[in-house]
């Protein structure tokens, strides 16, 4: 078995997925799970979530999160200075979406639209990207709130 993910339970993993390398073998047990810390508040509110899912339908949940992130990023395209590094294409792409403003880092694009009361965050790999993400709880308001702060940043 390969692993297929970097695992922050194995620095050497992570090391040569960042150093774009072939891990050293053996791949121990823990190579093979995403790791960290385990918020339990969340494995607590699973039966509730998987709840509130089944209730709306998987497919709904679904149409919705494509439907916000899409919007958001037919906006990003349209804009001259983002480079959109997530595929348009709902069959490529889920709910995040990945995309590079000109002349501005990733942490500083999500310093800048934090200023703005968006909240965005970096990818954990090289190249990173700025990362913005909708979900069910969101809403189309939301969306171009966002939209308009990545506009402002120039």
């Amino acid at each position: 078995m390969r692993p297929v993910t970097p695992s922050f339970q194995s620095e050497e993993l992570y090391i040569a997925w960042m150093e774009q390398r072939p891990p050293r073998r053996p791949f121990p047990a823990a190579y093979f799970g995403l790791g960290g810390f385990q918020a339990y508040e969340h494995v607590w509110a699973i039966p509730a979530a998987v709840a509130l899912h089944e209730g709306i339908g998987p497919e709904r949940v679904r149409a919705r999160i494509r439907a916000l992130n899409g919007r958001l990023r037919d906006e990003l395209t349209a804009m001259p200075r983002v480079r959109l590094r997530t595929p348009r294409d709902p069959a490529l792409s889920a709910g995040i979406t990945a995309f590079e403003f000109d002349g501005l880092s990733p942490e500083a694009v999500v310093g800048r639209l934090r200023e703005h009361r968006v909240l965005a965050s970096t990818s954990p790999y090289r190249p990173s990207y700025a990362r913005l993400s909708f979900g069910i709880a969101n809403s189309e308001a939301h969306v171009d709130r966002a939209v308009r702060a990545v506009r402002a940043l120039g």
